[in-house]
């Protein structure tokens, strides 16, 4: 009786360790923009308060879901001064999400970021991501970079900004030549595939056949 009660217990445990590392996968997070090489710092566009960054492409799919934005900062030599308003639009100017950097926001690889609620861009869609360079311009983004190296999921398509003088606003302002705006930057975790159980419905049927063999085996003991 006791070895059942110890088999049981273990196959609980299974159970829960696998349970517990779906819910670490559905989780992670990666960013859109990985890394870049070479380019050119620029404190700010033509020296006002204005909003630059780049346009991008979801693949076509389920899309994703944005958790995080982000604004480069080239810690350890050379820390943000001053905080950034991040923001994501649509193509018709219509803000999803925003949020505002801190300068002692999380740092991960080249990029502070802050939590925003999350929203989710659709697959096959273009967007714009921009951040905000205010007076007295002592932070900087990088142009025309050497190299780029963006997340299969996105696809850089041109940089952005908006008018001069124009405050946090859409970037719908494009250049295609200039090898990107990279001061934002975000992080988001791909939507389900219609064809694969959402991750609370995996849950429920892993936990439920775990449960359901455990049933069958003490039926047997």
């Amino acid at each position: 009786m006791k070895t059942g009660t110890s088999l049981r217990l273990k196959g609980l445990h299974l159970v829960a360790a696998a349970t517990l590392s779906l819910c670490g996968a559905v989780a992670s997070a990666t960013p859109a923009l990985v890394d870049f090489t070479g380019g050119t710092n620029f404190p700010a566009f033509n020296g006002t308060n204005q909003t630059i960054g780049w346009r991008f492409t979801v693949a076509t799919g389920s899309g994703v879901t944005v958790n995080q934005l982000g604004w480069y900062d080239r810690t350890p030599s050379d820390p943000l001064s001053m905080s950034h308003l991040v923001g994501i639009w649509d193509l018709a100017g219509l803000l999803l999400g925003s949020v505002t950097v801190q300068t002692n926001s999380a740092l991960s690889g080249a990029f502070r970021y802050e939590s925003v609620t999350p929203f989710s861009l659709d697959g096959g869609t273009s967007y714009v991501i921009g951040g905000s360079i205010v007076s007295p311009f002592t932070d900087v983004y990088v142009s025309s970079v050497s190299t780029l190296s963006m997340d299969p999921m996105i696809t850089f398509d041109e940089a952005a900004r908006n008018a001069s003088s124009a405050g946090f606003s859409a970037p719908l302002v494009f250049s295609a030549n200039s090898g990107g705006r990279f001061g934002p930057n975000f992080e988001f975790t791909a939507n389900a595939d219609n064809t694969v159980p959402e991750p609370g419905t995996a849950l429920i049927l892993l936990t439920g056949l775990g449960l359901l063999g455990l049933n069958r085996w003490r039926s047997r003991v």
